[in-house]
């Protein structure tokens, strides 16, 4: 009898311990999110699931182009998913529906239009933050460091890079 209870202890202790990874892993790991918007359309669609990694920013800070997530600095608890246009040090400016970034208009395949949201800047990106854009330029359609409720972004405030669309509810096939 005192075989099966052994091998049954170690069952639970490898399930236990399974259980505490996964919840490590989640908390300081990885993580998945729900893009929740337009604002990254039509990199980023709405629904979409996302796996961010939490470690990309540990051993490196964030570089321009890299699709983040970061808690929202106006409505603790939330969390946007943006585009590092900026890295401290970087003046950034936007003229006639163009991003320039240290004097050099930006190349932005990802997005689809023109910044219609007028001019703005130029502002030079403060040191330990990112200035952040999402990639639908439309009028009013991304909330981000061009607006006093979010402004430049804090490393603090970084949740993680986003390394993959895990799965996107537009390609769903109906028959």
């Amino acid at each position: 009898m005192e075989w099966r209870s052994t091998r049954w202890f170690r069952w639970i202790r490898m399930m236990v311990m399974g259980v505490l990874v996964a919840l490590a892993v989640n908390q300081f790991g990885v993580a998945l999110s729900v893009v929740n918007g337009t604002s990254m359309q039509p990199t980023l669609e709405n629904g979409d699931r996302l796996l961010v990694n939490k470690f990309s920013f540990l051993f490196e800070k964030p570089k321009v182009g890299d699709v983040i997530t970061f808690e929202d600095p106006s409505q603790n608890g939330r969390y946007l998913v943006k585009r590092v246009i900026g890295i401290p040090g970087d003046r950034i400016e936007i003229k006639n529906g163009a991003v320039y970034r240290n004097g050099k208009r930006v190349n932005e395949p990802y997005a689809k239009c023109p910044v219609e949201d007028g001019n703005f800047g130029p502002m030079t990106v403060k040191p330990e933050t990112v200035f952040v854009m999402g990639d639908n330029r439309q009028r009013f359609a991304s909330r981000d460091s061009r607006y006093e409720s979010v402004g430049l972004v804090p490393y603090h405030l970084i949740d993680g890079k986003v390394e993959l669309i895990l799965y996107r509810p537009s390609l769903e096939a109906f028959l």
